[in-house]
Parts: structure tokens; sequence; C-alpha cells
């Protein structure tokens, strides 16, 4: 068996849950449980605060978990990171009081103080610009800090900036991206190698698959078809099948979802009709 942690709550709570059912895990909700067994016996669910979850899959409480990066570089755990997801990406961020006098990072001085929670992100920043700055360690939003003379700077994750713009805050600097990964306990990937394996691979089935579309295209004519081969993009290459009508064909083939609508307008304008755009569950390389 191989025990996952995943966030608790939140919006990646969420996007967790929906990644785990789409590759067929069945989920109870958990309730107050910390966690919960799935329909598949060799997966337990363990539910932890995304900040205590590379501690967790360090220590070997969890096998394998779903965090942040920013989340790893906090907490100063050594974990094999196996996979990046495709959610829950958010940037770690210096901000400021847009009437304060520190406009941009050449305002800095000694003496400063930051709100954060993320304080070994925050130490290791101004350590790497040789810059003496106390670090206010803040639990909550810490938005309010530079309003109640808490603190000159804050420290925090950001998605759009809105938050911070809506409280009059400006950004200062990008400390780093952050995303979501899939991790492992050092020790548990070799014991458990091919369950762990088995899990990456369904994972990255669904990513690969909800960034591309399957597209299908009747062509008539072997002119034609040359043409829309030659412009259709593909994966590896466009599959062709003969239609029972004489010289008609269907052309098959995966898309990236960013050059959808450029790939419509080309094999259109080469002789393609009947364009037939499916989603897919999963694409295995």
């Amino acid at each position: 068996m191989i025990r996952l942690a995943i966030p608790s709550k939140g919006r990646v709570n969420a996007d967790t849950l929906r990644l785990l059912e789409k590759i067929g895990l069945d989920i109870p909700q958990n309730g107050r449980k910390l966690y919960v067994n799935t329909n598949n016996p060799d997966i337990q669910i363990v539910y932890a605060r995304a900040a205590d979850i590379p501690l967790y899959v360090q220590s070997g409480a969890a096998d394998i978990g779903i965090t942040g990066e920013d989340m790893i570089n906090e907490s100063r755990a050594t974990v094999q990171k196996l996979l990046k997801l495709n959610f829950g990406k958010c940037r770690i961020v210096v901000a400021a009081l847009k009437d304060s006098n520190i406009k941009s990072v050449k305002d800095y001085r000694g003496g400063m103080k930051a709100a954060t929670k993320l304080t070994n992100i925050a130490k290791d920043y101004f350590a790497n610009k040789n810059l003496f700055c106390e670090i206010v360690r803040v639990a909550g939003a810490t938005e309010i800090a530079p309003y109640l003379n808490i603190a000159d700077l804050i420290i925090d994750q950001v998605s759009t900036g809105t938050t911070l713009a809506e409280n009059n805050l400006r950004i200062i600097d990008t400390i780093q991206e952050s995303y979501q990964f899939l991790i492992a306990n050092e020790k548990c990937l070799k014991e458990k190698e091919e369950e762990i394996d088995s899990l990456k691979l369904s994972i990255e089935a669904v990513i690969t698959a909800e960034a591309k579309r399957y597209i299908m295209v009747n062509v008539v004519g072997e002119e034609k078809l040359k043409r829309v081969v030659s412009a259709m993009p593909a994966m590896e290459s466009p599959t062709i099948l003969e239609l029972a009508k004489p010289g008609t064909f269907s052309v098959h083939s995966v898309v990236d979802s960013a050059e959808l609508i450029s790939a419509i307008r080309k094999i259109k304008k080469a002789g393609a009709k009947d364009i037939l755009v499916m989603n897919m569950s999963k694409v295995v390389g």
C-alpha cells in the first residue's frame, strides 16, 4: 500500500481531488478523518496542511504527496519531485504599500521588517542580498501588517495580485514561481517503485490529455489529403483512414490545445471538412 498525502482544504484540495477522480480513484468525503481508504486497496489518502506535507513525506509518514514547491522550499524537506502538476501555480512576492518609500529592490535598507508566514524563504531571500531584515512571523493575512506598522514589507503567495491591489500594496520583487508537485520519500520510492510509478503514470496521462485535443476531419481527394496531412499538427504523425466512398479519407490527430484554433484554420484552408474536436481522458506517451 502507498500512502498519499494531499492538502486538506482550499482550492488546491478541490483541484487535487478532481485530478485523483480522473485517474479513477473514488475518495470518500473525509469529514473529520485525517485519512481515508479509496476504491483502490493499494492507495490510502492522508489529509494534511499543505505546509506539513513535505515533512510527512520526508519522514515516511506518507510515501508520496501533493504540495507546492514553495512549501517544499519553506520546510527545507528532502524529497524527490516526481511530476509538476497543472494547477495551483502561484508566485512568492515582496510587496509594500503604494505610498511607501520602498519602490523597488534598490530602496531596500538595513533594519527593515518583513511580515510573512514563509519565514525560511524570507530569510534566504534577504541573506542572498546580504541585507539584514527582521522577519515578523504572521499566521493570517499578511496584507494588514504594513497598515499596523508591524512591517515595512510583506512576503506572500499571490495568484493574480488582485488582493494586493485591493489593499493598496505594490509588488516590489518576485522571489520565485511555485507549482504543485507530486513528491516522494526517497526510501519509499525505491521500496515501492512499481506502485508509485503506476500512480505517477496515471496522473501524467491525465495532465497530458487535459493539454491536448483529439481532432478528426474528412478529406475528399488525394491532393487535398496531402495538403491536410502537411498542415495537421500531431504528436507523432496523423492517422489516415480510407473511407467506404472511393477517394474519401478521414484524418485523425492529437494537437495541443494552444494550437487548436490555428490548426483548424490551416487544415480547413488545406481542404478539410466535417471537423470534429474532442476532449480526451488520458494520453499515455
